[in-house]
């Protein structure tokens, strides 16, 4: 994916020039930086001209919500963070022998019996969900399912 793109700002007009959908995205959020109110609640564009592309293709972070279960809410709002920071890989560290929050589909006792609580799961829903947020926001989503993942640790699954 290309995210580089091209901004030509003045106090009037702001011009964004990129080669593909992911490098607008990124260009938009740098001309929101741009934007300001002065003391007089007047907004204004900064003038600039800026050509950016990132040093390095990957950039992200891992959520471990197998240890430690996080809402949607949450990790949507961590996403958003993430888009704003122009990252574009969320590792989601999906099961672990601490918890399986995964709702699976064939196997619906590993997060019967995995989950911390029956409310601590993640829907497939919910989870293509998250993906697709993701998605719109230049953000790829590698979930990890580790299986058996650590399971002689805790003996839950036994």
């Amino acid at each position: 994916m290309d995210e580089s793109y091209t901004i030509q700002a003045n106090s009037a007009i702001g011009i964004i020039v990129a080669n593909q959908v992911w490098g607008g995205i990124r260009a938009l959020e740098t001309f929101s930086h741009l934007i300001f109110k002065d003391a007089n609640g007047q907004w204004w564009l900064r003038s600039a001209i800026i050509s950016d592309s990132p040093r390095f293709p990957h950039r992200g972070i891992m959520l471990d919500s197998s240890r430690h279960f996080l809402s949607i809410n949450i990790i949507k709002r961590q996403i958003d963070l993430m888009a704003q920071n122009k990252m574009n890989v969320l590792h989601w560290h999906l099961t672990d022998s601490e918890s399986f929050p995964y709702t699976s589909i064939i196997y619906p006792d590993l997060s019967a019996k995995g989950a911390y609580t029956p409310k601590h799961v993640y829907k497939i829903d919910q989870i293509k969900d998250i993906i697709e947020f993701s998605r719109f926001r230049g953000i790829r989503v590698i979930p990890e399912f580790d299986t058996p993942g650590h399971t002689g640790k805790s003996g839950k699954f036994a």
